[in-house]
């Protein structure tokens, strides 16, 4: 598998562990480097595996905060340890 296509949900998911709280979408990208669509498309396939949640917040301005389920959390340890692996991080 290309080393791109590891980047977003593996990297979210360790980001997400090592800041172990709900982060805002924008938090997200400023730390990683991830594009928005990347952290968009990310977050879609672990909300439908089960590992993340979001919450919105109505603002003004409006913002979506992404953090771990337990089962995300679990899937976090060995998402940073495939990144280890392929060396990306």
């Amino acid at each position: 598998m290309p080393k791109r296509k590891l980047n977003g949900p593996l990297k979210l998911l360790a980001y997400l562990l090592s800041v172990g709280r709900e982060v805002p979408i924008m938090r997200i990208h400023y730390d990683t480097g991830l594009h928005y669509r990347t952290i968009y498309t990310a977050i879609e396939v672990l909300k439908e595996a089960g590992f993340v949640r979001e919450r919105y917040d109505e603002g003004p301005p409006v913002r979506r905060f992404i953090s771990l389920t337990e089962k995300g959390r679990e899937a976090a340890k060995h998402a940073e340890e495939i990144l280890k692996l392929a060396n990306l991080l």
